[in-house]
């Protein structure tokens, strides 16, 4: 792994605040959105190598966008942070609160902005995005992330317009839009149940009562696995391989969950699945391998060289679990 002083790495925390790691779901739902436009008007075309540098710069603006949501939930859970040792940049006081604060609201104003430039629909999408997944979510009176539907309902809400977003950088608004949907929300839904597990003791502590708090480890694995399977049974409805494919190769995980429903087995089933969409979708977008492999590398060197952390990866050792 490429050595870099850390005295070069620290001015990037003002980047690693947006949660880097965090855009690969992100632009992956959003890419689907768009692919999910030709599914229905085109029938699927693999290998596009073309590139509409408008549409990369509208991922970039929604990359941003999402980024900011990022900030002010960490900025929300300074306190469970620390208890559950991540996101240690602002709860650790590396980025002063405030500074992040500032941060994430000019990203949000410039990104609505050039939306709203762009056209009505795409600027609801994205302000809609924006009040789920930052205000709805993080504050009070509502602060949605502490309680175990709303927490799922937001994480829906999010991909909803996530996935809307891309379809209106593809082309026009058609409700088919929301039949197309239903199998990657279902998939979203599942990765986001499981997403609650491996923060129980901390979440908890804080009397946070998130899905897995309130009906337990069981439960929990239950309702995702069976989410995963409608996800496939409606992705073969819709005739829409980038779902179908991806989930079928991850039901293995699910299924080996349900028996040994561990951290370790959680945090494997939660890594892969999303990772396997994103596969598909390089087949049909080449260069979106590329957009992969330089933020997950870029995260890696900047992690280990700034923090002494192997982060991110797909390997799970027992201790992490």
């Amino acid at each position: 792994m490429l050595k870099v002083p850390v005295k070069y790495l620290k001015p990037l925390d003002y980047l690693f605040i947006l949660r880097p790691t965090l855009f690969f779901p992100v632009w992956i739902i959003t890419l689907a959105g768009y692919s999910a436009f030709s599914t229905v008007n085109e029938s699927v075309i693999f290998w596009r190598t073309s590139v509409d540098w408008m549409i990369v710069f509208n991922f970039f603006i929604l990359t941003l966008a999402a980024g900011a949501t990022f900030i002010l939930n960490q900025l929300q859970d300074i306190e469970t942070d620390r208890d559950n040792k991540k996101l240690f940049l602002i709860s650790e006081n590396y980025v002063q609160p405030e500074k992040a604060k500032k941060i994430a609201y000019i990203l949000i104003a410039v990104s609505l902005v050039i939306y709203l430039v762009q056209g009505i629909l795409i600027f609801v999408a994205l302000a809609l995005f924006l009040l789920s997944w930052g205000y709805l979510y993080n504050f009070p009176p509502f602060t949605w992330k502490d309680h175990p539907i709303s927490g799922i309902i937001t994480n829906l809400i999010g991909g909803i317009f996530l996935f809307l977003i891309g379809w209106l950088m593809a082309g026009e608004f058609q409700t088919a839009a929301f039949l197309q949907m239903i199998p990657y929300l279902f998939a979203w839904g599942s990765v986001a149940l499981l997403t609650t597990l491996p923060d129980e003791k901390g979440d908890s502590r804080h009397k946070k009562e998130t899905f897995a708090i309130k009906y337990g480890r069981k439960s929990t694995v239950w309702t995702a696995f069976i989410w995963v399977v409608l996800a496939f049974a409606i992705g073969m409805l819709r005739h829409d391989p980038i779902i179908t494919h991806p989930v079928l190769i991850s039901l293995p995980l699910y299924i080996i969950m349900l028996f040994k429903p561990n951290d370790v087995w959680v945090l494997r089933t939660i890594r892969y699945p999303l990772l396997f969409i994103g596969l598909m979708l390089c087949v049909q977008f080449p260069y979106f391998f590329l957009v992969l492999f330089l933020n997950f590398y870029i995260s890696k060197i900047y992690y280990i060289n700034r923090f002494n952390l192997d982060y991110p990866t797909f390997k799970v050792e027992e201790d992490e679990a």
